[in-house]
């Protein structure tokens, strides 16, 4: 079991409020933009992809993007709701990654430390005696592993987020094929099939 100080408690608090209110002004900001020419033509068009609308980037170019910044080209192209979830996902691998070099920092420190454990000797005469504190090595390790793995996460989100990016690009002016509906009791998954 993981015991949290106050501290860090109060960082992972601040870190999903602030994941929170990301997602929330995000949507909100990027629901106020008026749909620019060429996105509407795409949206109009049912008929299949067309080779004349190009993306708003090219698939190397959004590739690029998401890889320096997830969500950026997320965003350029479109789809905002993928975007602000991988924005959200690097803030909190961002946060857990200061919280633990913290830790680590911490499990250094006290590795070497000493504490007072007597203030007097056998014959009652004061004498203070240190002792090494009971942090063993192995909780720097531990610690150290801790953030290097939150380091590895931070590095799969780029390359989802370009990944994404690029496949989002390549299949830009397709038609939804499948799409899924929330109803007011119900959720639906809907399939077109062409004939």
């Amino acid at each position: 079991m993981i015991r949290l100080s106050r501290r860090q408690r109060a960082n992972i608090a601040r870190a999903t409020l602030f994941v929170c209110a990301l997602a929330v002004i995000g949507e909100s900001l990027w629901a106020q933009q008026p749909p620019r020419a060429d996105s509407a033509r795409a949206v109009v068009d049912t008929s299949g992809p067309k080779p004349e609308l190009q993306p708003p980037i090219s698939p190397r170019r959004a590739f690029l993007y998401s890889l320096l910044l997830p969500g950026y080209a997320q965003s350029v192209l479109g789809r905002g709701k993928a975007g602000t979830l991988q924005v959200a996902f690097e803030a909190v691998a961002l946060v857990m990654i200061r919280q633990s070099a913290a830790d680590v920092r911490e499990a250094k420190r006290n590795a070497v430390d000493s504490i007072p454990v007597s203030f007097v000797d056998a014959n009652g005469q004061p004498l203070v005696r240190y002792e090494r504190t009971s942090f063993p090595v192995s909780l720097v390790r531990q610690r150290r592993a801790h953030l290097e793995d939150w380091i590895a996460v931070l590095m799969a989100n780029h390359l989802f987020a370009a990944a994404d990016a690029y496949v989002a690009a390549l299949l830009w002016d397709l038609p939804t094929e499948v799409s899924l509906r929330a109803g007011p009791r119900s959720t639906e998954l809907a399939l077109r099939v062409y004939w």
